[in-house]
């Protein structure tokens, strides 16, 4: 593997469609630099959609950038919480989106963004970009579960904005928490990694 975390969640990514065995399902995460995030996905984004950036991605491989920005108002729980507005509390809003969200974006996914063809392919990959702006909505455990427990088998990839200490995943520089058994790459990628 190369030695930058980006290129690292990339070959990772692309030995999975290739076949190999996950924890429990082909969920690969990195951590990203919060201030870069944007410019991070939008690399990878290029990247699945043919830029050429190394690694080449292999022809019986295909990649779905799937924005998780995008999806959410596309959500029932966002359009109940916009609805309500001023009518309810921040905090009730808060926790209905916590309660709802992933759930309605994984139901979405499979609906609307995924061929029932490829939700069944190791071989296809879903590139599942800006989580950030769902925070402090959902979180990608909470995703990986609801795509495990929908039996979701494509291979999944999140970069998602905070760091790797130790083995625990930090969202946004928060608390560290013990992680959904997806392969971790170390990491963050920092702007650094974005410029070689």
């Amino acid at each position: 593997m190369s030695g930058t975390p980006y290129r690292a969640f990339k070959e990772k990514l692309c030995t999975f469609a290739d076949g190999q065995a996950g924890i429990r399902n082909p969920f690969v995460i990195v951590a990203v630099e919060p201030e870069i995030e944007h410019r991070a996905v939008n690399r990878l984004s290029g990247w699945a959609t043919g830029s050429n950036e190394p690694p080449i991605i292999d022809e019986d491989i295909s990649i779905q950038p799937i924005w998780l920005d995008e999806l959410l108002p596309q959500t029932k729980v966002y359009n109940l919480c916009v609805a309500l507005g001023s009518e309810t509390s921040p905090e009730r809003i808060e926790g209905t989106m916590q309660d709802r969200l992933a759930e309605e974006l994984v139901q979405k996914m499979i609906e609307n963004e995924i061929d029932e063809e490829h939700l069944k392919q190791q071989s296809h990959v879903v590139l599942l970009l800006n989580i950030g702006s769902l925070y402090p909505f959902t979180r990608a455990s909470e995703l990986f579960d609801e795509l495990d427990r929908r039996n979701v088998r494509s291979t999944i990839g999140i970069p998602y904005p905070g760091d790797d200490v130790g083995g625990k995943l930090s969202f946004f520089d928060g608390d560290s928490r013990h992680y959904y058994p997806a392969h971790q790459i170390p990491g963050p990628i920092t702007e650094r990694h974005l410029q070689q």
